[in-house]
């Protein structure tokens, strides 16, 4: 297999898990919540601290999960992480109670875990000159997910009325063993090591852990993260709530995913033009903005204009920050950089759906939860316009001086 041939096959792959991990486990769950908490009598903190047990249980294990890929390998770790979601999407389907949820959702919180950050280590490894489109094509499948899912529930609650999403989780699952065995038939470990020889400890604390650049963007990241999750789980509930007919919304919803099908390409190839600094703040201004429009305009147009800006933009970000994360330091050390990083962007999670849920049940409705997301953004926004321009530009001159004196 020639390398062009094999880095859209890995594309298609990653796409694939993505698409399973985090498109349907991940970013469906706000979709179905609605659904689910009529069904099962939830709150909305309950439903909340649905989504915080996902980041929970994510949390808990990335931070062995590049422990575990360098003993075991990167390919068998995403492949029984993404079997371990599997299993926890289908268990949702037959859930019964608020716990029996939490401990469907915080299994899926450890399978993602074991698959995201080494997938990014096995297509930065193979096809590292081409990591920005990589890792955009591979987080495109949040948005795919979405749009499945948007485009799938009205129709689901139609034909089984009630229990609809209880057979759309089922979909999931099935769909997911699928995905396993693409992952399986076509992922393989890289044939470089991704870490320097002998490196130590000392010098991972210097080169990395406290490195001002991944500190920053390590923030930057964990704003992020507390606050994507937050219009994903309540945002389908507001339309609902602002008299949207659950199909007008469902399309609303898919609209956004398929803006964001497109986003993390889009973005990675603007970012090569401008700079990923620019592409980044760029995004973040205007997925604080997407949140301001429907607590300003809550009606179907509004909601329309704020899903196009957000999903456009929302997989942008992720990918940028991600590819910010991988550029601050020497190559070498990219995907530990990259692990350290998400390791904040976790923490946000746990904190984003938890915090909204009880800002809507006791503070102000969804509405106050929105406000909370793009404050957070905004913030984010500050934050990154100190971060060094420059600093990718002269990490990849690192990286061409090594690869000819290493040719």
């Amino acid at each position: 297999m020639g390398q062009e041939q094999r880095i859209w096959w890995y594309a298609f792959a990653s796409m694939m898990v993505t698409i399973s991990t985090l498109g349907f486990a991940r970013m469906s769950f706000g979709i179905l919540m609605p659904f689910m908490k009529e069904n099962l009598s939830l709150t909305y903190e309950q439903a909340g601290m649905l989504g915080t047990a996902t980041s929970i249980g994510y949390l808990g294990m990335v931070l062995f999960a590049g422990i575990l890929a360098s003993k075991w390998g990167s390919k068998r770790l995403v492949v029984w992480g993404t079997f371990l979601v599997a299993i926890g999407l289908l268990y949702l389907s037959w859930v019964t109670s608020f716990i029996s949820c939490l401990v469907a959702m915080a299994m899926i919180g450890v399978g993602t875990a074991f698959t995201y950050t080494p997938l990014v280590n096995i297509v930065v490894g193979w096809f590292p000159k081409q990591r920005g489109m990589m890792i955009g094509f591979l987080v495109s499948g949040l948005g795919l997910g979405t749009l499945i899912s948007s485009t799938l529930i009205p129709f689901f609650t139609t034909w089984f009325s009630e229990s609809g999403w209880r057979y759309l989780w089922l979909l999931y699952g099935i769909l997911s063993l699928v995905v396993v065995l693409v992952a399986q038939a076509i992922l393989r470990d890289p044939p470089i090591p991704l870490r320097k020889k002998g490196q130590h400890n000392d010098s991972l604390l210097r080169e990395v852990y406290l490195h001002k650049g991944v500190l920053l963007v390590a923030i930057i990241y964990g704003l992020i993260g507390f606050a994507y999750l937050i219009p994903q789980s309540f945002l389908f509930s507001y339309f609902l709530e602002s008299n949207v007919d659950r199909y007008s919304a469902g399309r609303i919803m898919a609209f956004g995913g398929i803006m964001s099908i497109f986003s993390g390409p889009l973005w990675g190839t603007i970012s090569d033009r401008i700079g990923r600094k620019k592409s980044l703040l760029i995004t973040l201004f205007l997925g604080a903005g997407s949140m301001l429009i429907p607590i300003l305009f809550p009606i179907q147009i509004g909601f329309v204009v704020s899903q196009f800006l957000w999903g456009v933009t929302v997989v942008g970000m992720l990918s940028l920050i991600q590819a910010l994360s991988t550029e601050q330091i020497h190559h070498s050390y990219a995907a530990i950089a990259l692990g350290y990083t998400t390791v904040f962007f976790a923490v946000g999670q746990l904190a984003g759906p938890g915090l909204g849920g009880w800002m809507i049940d006791h503070i102000g409705g969804i509405p106050s939860a929105l406000l909370l997301c793009c404050g957070l953004l905004f913030t984010a926004f500050i934050l990154a316009t100190q971060l060094q321009k420059k600093a990718a530009e002269e990490q990849m001159n690192l990286q061409k001086v090594d690869d000819s004196v290493g040719g």
